[in-house]
């Protein structure tokens, strides 16, 4: 049987940075785990995708209008066709500014931890230090490096 586990855009950026790459690649192993995204990680990761196949700062590529020509030439779908992305609703919102109050994080992290919540998610997988704490006192298994997967 499968875990669930929800990625942190960091694991995916260095992924696709080719840095760090192995704790992803142990995290997608067959059989090992189901692996999650929200919309907040699909986004972070699409702007540093558009921004590293682009070789530009992501506003730069858009004013000049080569986002589309980027995406066309380096589709991220199949990659991002690895994870389910959750849905969200208005029950988030309770849980995510009590995660902020509560842990001190910035909206996108706890955007992401209050997925993990709202869907009875109990791993996440971040490089993120400030995903420490907020796990620990949510009860969340955290892994931050391959050491960290049982």
């Amino acid at each position: 049987m499968t875990s669930k586990l929800l990625l942190d855009s960091s694991i995916l950026v260095e992924y696709v940075k080719q840095n760090r790459t192995d704790l992803l690649d142990i995290l997608a192993a067959p059989g090992r785990f189901d692996l999650f995204i929200n919309s907040t990680v699909l986004s972070e990761v699409t702007f540093h995708w558009i921004e590293l196949y682009g070789a530009k700062a992501p506003r730069t590529l858009q004013q000049s209008k080569q986002v589309p020509a980027i995406l066309r030439e380096r589709s991220p779908l199949d990659f991002f066709g690895q994870f389910t992305v959750l849905p969200s609703d208005d029950r988030l919102v309770p849980i995510y500014l009590r995660l902020m109050q509560t842990y001190n994080l910035l909206p996108n992290d706890a955007l992401i931890l209050a997925s993990a919540k709202l869907h009875q998610i109990p791993v996440v997988a971040s490089y993120d230090p400030d995903f420490k704490s907020a796990c620990a006192g949510e009860g969340m298994q955290l892994i931050r490096e391959v050491a960290d997967v049982a």
